[in-house]
């Protein structure tokens, strides 16, 4: 899945013109404005840098199939993509882009396959049958992205799914969001005034709607929250903001916790929405400015 989307940021540079005020006569000639300042038109661009690689055992068998799909920013200048900065402004948007490329740089780095290649290889020496056609696929790893701007936030919700040959395969959620004006990756609970406050109240709504889940769902009939989750649910649910993934889009916030973190792999990943309507009241002014709700 890729998905690209345009993310604009104006700097202006206003000129400021002064006033003329009555004078005895003889009139003087107007005076000539001075010349506007050029102003610089500063944009950003989330596109896609695939990471691809197929591994095959020696007598050309496909063993391993490896698909990340790692977001990569962009900063241009008036339309022209900025390769050497020439202007302060042009500098200031680089560091914004390296800060954001070298985050997942390091994801990339921090999940490098290269361990599970070589546990690939191994299992082919010893059970080639397992890689036949009526066996199974051959095992991947991949990554996926969806990417959201308000404001001055870029929300990348992500999902690795892998699958080595286990019993079933896997599905991680990630999530990061990054402010622009300030060039920093936040939790989403800075935004807020009280940002334990905040995190508590949002807690105690993934509470209530889990709740609502399980009572409609007929294979969970009659079973209870902490029949469902592990005892340590509330634990869980209270760091929702900085452990688990949390990310915007157009209607409000999500939160997903992936498989294991909050329940059996049965029951699947636990997701929750709200729109940002229910979660008014508590952001800060500088949180309202970064997610253009001023």
């Amino acid at each position: 899945m890729k998905k690209y989307l345009s993310l604009i940021l104006a700097l202006c540079l206003p000129a400021l013109l002064g006033g003329c005020g009555a004078v005895p006569l003889p009139m003087p000639e107007s005076p000539t404005p001075p010349p506007a300042a050029d102003t610089e038109e500063i944009t950003y661009e989330v596109s896609t840098d695939p990471y691809e690689q197929t591994v095959t055992a020696e007598d050309g068998t496909t063993l391993m199939v490896i698909d990340f799909q790692i977001p990569h920013l962009q900063a241009y200048a008036n339309g022209a993509l900025i390769e050497d900065p020439s202007t302060p402004a042009q500098e200031q948007a680089m560091d914004r882009v390296h800060t954001f490329n070298e985050n997942f740089d390091q994801w990339r780095e921090s999940n490098s396959s290269e361990e599970n290649i070589s546990f690939v290889k191994d299992l082919y020496r010893d059970m080639p049958e397992m890689f036949s056609e009526d066996h199974m696929a051959p095992l991947s790893e991949e990554l996926t992205y969806t990417c959201y701007r308000t404001g001055t936030l870029i929300s990348i919700a992500a999902d690795y799914y892998s699958y080595l040959g286990g019993a079933h395969p896997n599905t991680v959620y990630f999530a990061w969001n990054y402010d622009l004006d300030s060039g920093m990756f936040l939790t989403i609970s800075e935004l807020a005034a009280d940002p334990q406050t905040f995190t508590l109240a949002v807690a105690d709504m993934i509470e209530v709607q889990a709740e609502e889940q399980i009572a409609s769902t007929p294979e969970l009939e009659g079973q209870s929250l902490s029949d469902v989750y592990w005892d340590n649910y509330r634990e869980t649910l209270e760091k929702w903001s900085s452990d688990y993934a949390a990310s915007f889009d157009a209607d409000g916030l999500t939160v997903i916790f992936s498989a294991y973190e909050l329940a059996s792999y049965a029951n699947g990943p636990q997701e929750f929405h709200f729109p940002y309507a229910a979660l008014d009241s508590y952001w800060s002014d500088s949180g309202r400015a970064v997610l253009g709700l001023d």
